[in-house]
């Protein structure tokens, strides 16, 4: 049976996917940034870029290898073959790119969570140590998951052959 009709259908489920997973994501930066510069409001920022996170980016982002599968399938697509280095590549970058947030950037935020969800201890002078380096690292994190996202854009639009 062809089911090559299958394929625009797939490709617009795939790229809206996409599109509602991860285009929010490129907004945590802004409202991180907004919670860092009124302290006071730095948990209901974190809690809602965690709440984008579960709610939409990981779910959602979940279903694209399923449609990216399909339209593999569909198209009768062997991504190990040289004239697909660029889909391999961009499959082994999504696995990185999810795993890291679904087992990593999770839990962090989590922590963060946790960590601004009571007032600081009487005579704190800031917040503590561990929050800060905390928020480094969801930073990092972020900014390298952000670098993947394009990555995997760039090649997934461009198709680079060498």
């Amino acid at each position: 049976m062809d089911l090559a009709w299958l394929f625009p259908w797939l490709l617009f489920l795939h790229v809206l996917g996409a599109i509602v997973a991860f285009g929010p994501a490129f907004a945590f930066s802004i409202v991180g940034t907004m919670g860092g510069a009124e302290p006071q409001h730095a948990n209901f920022a974190t809690r809602v870029s965690h709440a984008m996170t579960t709610k939409r980016v990981l779910p959602i982002g979940f279903t694209l290898p399923i449609t990216g599968l399909a339209i593999i399938a569909v198209r009768g697509i062997n991504p190990f073959e040289r004239p697909f280095w660029w889909l391999a590549l961009a499959i082994v970058l999504y696995l990185v790119a999810y795993g890291y947030g679904f087992f990593v950037q999770r839990k962090l935020v989590e922590r963060a969570i946790d960590l601004t969800s009571t007032p600081p201890p009487a005579g704190a002078s800031g917040p503590p140590p561990e929050l800060m380096a905390l928020v480094g690292r969801i930073q990092r994190g972020g900014i390298g998951m952000g670098l993947l996202i394009v990555t995997i854009v760039f090649l997934m639009v461009v198709k680079p052959q060498i």
